[in-house]
């Protein structure tokens, strides 16, 4: 799902970003106390935005750390 209220997610560095997610676990956490369950609905679909621009992150650094060693490692490329 997508929430329209949710904007800038790409703007933010990592750190902002990891931040923004620690703070809406842990606003959650307390909305579940509180037995707000239709509040911890709607951070469940903000939640899942935030971690889904992480993933897309951790893709492209790993994407691209393939790449820079790919010519590195040579294993039984030559037999």
């Amino acid at each position: 799902m997508y929430n329209p209220l949710v904007t800038g997610i790409t703007e933010l560095n990592d750190d902002e970003l990891l931040a923004k997610i620690n703070e809406l676990n842990s606003k959650m956490g307390q909305a579940s106390s509180a037995g707000m369950f239709s509040a911890i609905s709607q951070m469940v679909v903000i939640l899942n935005e935030y971690q889904d621009e992480m993933d897309r992150r951790h893709r492209k650094a790993l994407e691209e750390g393939a790449e820079k060693f790919d010519e590195l490692i040579d294993v039984n490329k030559n037999r």
